[in-house]
């Protein structure tokens, strides 16, 4: 099983966190452009990809189901109609349409859940965007799995 997990960030210019997991190994990096996301997920080719962004806009109101839900369990989603959230979840849907229309599986996921569902150390990394990668590639290995919650499109580890 290879799984990737994305941070993506709301601008080229700035760092998307990128993780490929495999059975026995992390390899995290930071990626910029969308043609360099999309370039190494093709190389990588994995089964299946965690992104840490909104997949679309609310209907009404500022926040979804999905974001109500985490509200709920005592998350702080950051509602898409804020400027740079909605800039994150437009980049995120363009990335989105191309990534499936190439036959790779994306789900959207929520780090800060996953690292405490998963019990994950708090301590401070060296890295935060790679961090955050790595725990949406751990999201998308519970999704492979069987091990998840879906809250009405974001997934969550068991």
């Amino acid at each position: 099983m290879k799984v990737a997990g994305i941070d993506l960030a709301g601008k080229a210019k700035n760092p998307t966190g990128f993780c490929i997991l495999t059975e026995s190994e992390a390899e995290t990096s930071l990626l910029f452009d969308d043609e360099e996301i999309i370039r190494e997920v093709e190389l990588a080719k994995p089964d299946c990809i965690g992104i840490d962004a909104p997949f679309w806009l609310p209907r009404t109101g500022a926040w979804r189901p999905s974001d109500q839900k985490l509200l709920r369990g005592g998350f702080r989603p950051l509602s898409p109609l804020m400027p740079t959230m909605r800039l994150l979840t437009l980049r995120a849907i363009r990335l989105i349409k191309i990534l499936i229309n190439k036959g790779f599986k994306v789900i959207e996921v929520f780090p800060q859940a996953t690292e405490k569902i998963l019990n994950l150390s708090k301590e401070p990394r060296q890295n935060k965007d790679k961090y955050d990668a790595l725990l949406c590639a751990l999201t998308a290995k519970a999704y492979l799995e069987g091990k998840y919650e879906d809250l009405d499109g974001i997934i969550l580890p068991k």
